[in-house]
């Protein structure tokens, strides 16, 4: 049977609690990869499970050798970090994002590497409609316009981490060192010929996900935002602007109001005056602060990672 490629690819899978999952995603994978080449390794990610996903990789690592394991030391939470990992130690003259519950169909990739074959460097999935409730779409359509408008980059609508990236985007990625990683801003920052194809993405249907809280939906929002638009800044300057524009006014104003002895207005005015610059000041801080946190984890030169163990390496 004829193969798509000869090439070695390698398939990048960061799980967590992912237990009644792997061993479908594991078979659908091998199935796949029949029919698009013959020289590949499926490289999972754990992120310090507490089920028994870490007992269920080791068994297939000593049932196939294409099967590699990475073990984390701990939990880094969002999958941004095992993402990293296993790309750092992949082979493949391309490498594939995706991840363990099912939600992105193994069988996509074959349609990701014609693609590649066509001459494009990153080749990405676009999700033709939005998975969860209704509230979690909605805000999840709104951040990605918002963003889209806010950033320097040009991110694809409802273009998630499940991509396939050329060995040359490959090596650009793992070059590049932050330690708060978020794949898919890095992988639009790098460039490089990129295209989207369209594809239903699946509900989850075993286990439990991980980014299902609004609140870490919201840490992974403002990482986003703050790492990759300068928007933050730009605000705190346009409005310290106009606050200077206007200060004559405002003063002029209250000299007025003070002339013709209405104090309770001078007091109101000076009330409002006082509320806008202590709403202004805290907005910069929180500005401040949450790229000054950013710096913070960066200026440390701590790993990425800690891996406490590699199988089938």
């Amino acid at each position: 049977m004829p193969y798509l490629v000869e090439k070695k690819l390698s398939v990048v899978i960061p799980c967590y609690n992912e237990e009644s999952n792997i061993l479908e995603l594991y078979a659908r994978l091998s199935k796949a990869f029949q029919e698009i080449t013959p020289q590949y390794e499926f490289i999972f990610v754990d992120n310090n499970s507490h089920d028994n996903t870490r007992g269920i990789l080791r068994e297939l690592a000593q049932k196939d050798n294409c099967v590699k394991v990475i073990l984390f030391a701990r939990n880094y939470g969002i999958s941004q970090h095992g993402i990293s990992a296993g790309t750092e130690y992949a082979s493949g003259e391309a490498v594939i994002w995706m991840e363990a519950d099912l939600q992105d169909s193994p069988e996509i990739i074959a349609e990701f590497v014609k693609k590649w074959q066509e001459g494009y460097d990153v080749v990405y999935g676009v999700r033709a409609r939005l998975t969860g409730t209704l509230l979690s779409r909605f805000f999840r359509k709104l951040f990605y316009r918002s963003f889209h408008k806010l950033s320097y980059l040009d991110i694809p609508f409802d273009a998630g981490d499940f991509s396939l990236l050329d060995r040359k985007v490959v090596t650009a990625f793992n070059a590049m060192p932050e330690r708060v990683r978020l794949v898919r801003g890095m992988r639009a920052w790098l460039g490089f010929r990129h295209t989207g194809i369209p594809y239903e993405r699946k509900e989850r249907r075993r286990g439990a996900t991980s980014n299902s809280s609004f609140s870490k939906n919201f840490w992974w929002a403002k990482k986003f935002i703050f790492s990759f638009s300068e928007a933050p800044f730009a605000f705190i300057t346009r409005v310290a602007v106009w606050l200077v524009v206007l200060l004559p006014f405002v003063i002029a104003a209250l000299l007025m109001l003070a002339y013709l002895k209405t104090i309770s207005w001078f007091a109101a005015l000076v009330s409002a005056a006082a509320a806008c610059i202590l709403v202004l000041q805290t907005t910069a801080l929180s500005f401040l602060g949450e790229s000054i946190s950013i710096i913070f984890d960066e200026v440390k030169q701590r790993p990425k990672y800690v891996i406490e163990e590699k199988i089938n390496f």
